[in-house]
């Protein structure tokens, strides 16, 4: 999803974009009183596409201060992203309402070795966040470049594994949470031909927000449905009229998921 809701099919037209002046989701919400970050583990050099988009703070990889031991490509697990995110920005009092762009690298090829899961939240931001055995156990676990399914699907398990545990977390919180796919894995995970549509699901208590969704189109529960929704770049425009229909808000407990298609080459920064 581009944060500005254009569609960007090649490199060309995405420089293009960063000439103009454009109204960005952080634009919007900085509007409305919010604190615009973006929390980028995997950004190792400077980032100027940022001002583009109209971010208050960037959280880079030095920013983040990992000191634990690196897994992969991108060193960072993301467990530990959000656990030092939610020290640095979340759990500070009196603060804003927070906008949170976040893109994940943990299950980015070549997916291993994967980081264990620490139940123990608090001790991610150790140096030490894992016991031994089961850290010597994961970094032993190296990518086979003739076989990257295994990998790939133990990458997502760990995705999906941390974000639960992260709402369990974060369960009375007042969060409107959107997770969404870059892109599928590539052919010798995904097979030739696979299709472009990605899932798009939205998790919040905020029944007054998915109302407006599933009225487009988005269907409760996990599973996303087709046909596809919509491009990609569709959805920034679905996301705010959601916010901009919803009443005062109400507690309900639900979530709601659909499927946009991802146009080709359209993997971009932002």
């Amino acid at each position: 999803m581009d944060a500005a809701g254009v569609e960007v099919r090649d490199p060309q037209t995405y420089q293009l974009l960063l000439t103009q002046q454009c109204d960005t989701l952080p634009d919007r919400f900085a509007r409305q009183g919010y604190r615009s970050l973006a929390l980028m583990p995997g950004l190792r050099h400077s980032w100027p596409e940022g001002t583009f988009y109209g971010f208050e703070q960037i959280y880079d990889a030095r920013a983040l201060a990992y000191q634990g031991p690196e897994f992969g490509w991108w060193r960072i697990p993301d467990q530990y992203a959000v656990a030092r995110f939610d020290q640095l920005e979340v759990a500070t009092a009196p603060r804003q309402p927070l906008f949170v762009f976040y893109p994940t690298i943990s299950s980015h090829l070549p997916f291993r070795p994967t980081p264990p899961y620490q139940a123990d939240w608090a001790r991610m931001l150790a140096q030490q966040p894992f016991e031994p055995g089961t850290l010597a156990a994961s970094l032993a676990r190296t990518p086979d470049w003739t076989n990257l399914g295994p990998a790939y699907t133990d990458a997502l398990s760990y995705s999906f594994t941390w974000l639960a545990g992260y709402l369990e977390e974060h369960a009375t919180a007042d969060l409107v949470m959107i997770v969404l796919g870059d892109h599928q894995p590539p052919a010798t995970v995904s097979g030739a031909d696979a299709p472009w549509e990605v899932p798009v699901h939205v998790i919040t208590h905020r029944a007054e927000i998915l109302a407006p969704l599933q009225a487009a189109g988005l269907q409760p529960g996990l599973k996303p449905g087709r046909p596809a929704l919509g491009g990609m770049h569709e959805l920034t425009a679905l996301l705010l009229r959601a916010f901009d229909s919803a009443p005062v808000s109400s507690r309900q407990t639900s979530g709601g998921s659909g499927s946009t298609r991802l146009p080709p080459g359209a993997d971009l920064p932002g």
